[in-house]
C-alpha cells in the first residue's frame, strides 16, 4: 500500500463534520485511516514498538465514528422526509401564516410580523427543507399558525 502526499495532506478541519460540508471536499475515510495506520508501522521505532491494543482501539473509535455519522445521515434523511410527508397534507386546506419581524424572505429581512391566509396550492423541498405555496409565496411550515 503506498501512502502519498494527499493523505498528510488533510488537516483536523477534514475530520470535523459540518452540517454545510460539501461532498467535493475532503474527508478521512477507512482507506485513509488503514494508510495512516501502515505508515505509522513502517515509521515507528524497532527498538521502542507501540503497543498494538493502541491501532485496534484507534480502528474501533473510527468505526464508531463512521457508524454515527450514517446514522446521523439517517436521521437527518427520516427528519426530512417527515417535514415533507407534514407539510404535503396542508395541500388544498386553508392556513394561516405569521412571519415574523425581521425574517429574510429573499428581498431583505421584513420590519414588521406579517400575516398570510390562504389555500395551499402546492409544496416544494429546496435546499432540504419543504415550502408551503399560498399564491405566489412560498412560506416555511414552521410559520403556520393555524390550519382549517
Amino acid at each position: 500500500m503506498d501512502v502519498n502526499a494527499a493523505t498528510f495532506g488533510k488537516t483536523l478541519d477534514d475530520l470535523t463534520y459540518k452540517g454545510s460540508q460539501t461532498p467535493n471536499q475532503a474527508r478521512l475515510d477507512q482507506d485513509d485511516f488503514l494508510m495512516l495506520m501502515v505508515a505509522q508501522l513502517q515509521n515507528q521505532n524497532p527498538m521502542e514498538p507501540q503497543d498494538g491494543t493502541e491501532f485496534f482501539t484507534q480502528m474501533a473509535q473510527f468505526d464508531t465514528l463512521m457508524t454515527m455519522r450514517e446514522i446521523s445521515t439517517a436521521i437527518k434523511s427520516l427528519a426530512s422526509f417527515s417535514e415533507l410527508a407534514n407539510a404535503s397534507s396542508m395541500i388544498g386546506r386553508n392556513v394561516i401564516a405569521v412571519i415574523p419581524a425581521g425574517t429574510d424572505l429573499g428581498f431583505g429581512p421584513s420590519l414588521t410580523a406579517e400575516h398570510i391566509e390562504g389555500t395551499v396550492d402546492r409544496i416544494t423541498f429546496e435546499g432540504g427543507s419543504p415550502f408551503v405555496h399560498i399564491g405566489d409565496r412560498m412560506i416555511r411550515p414552521a410559520f403556520i399558525r393555524q390550519i382549517a
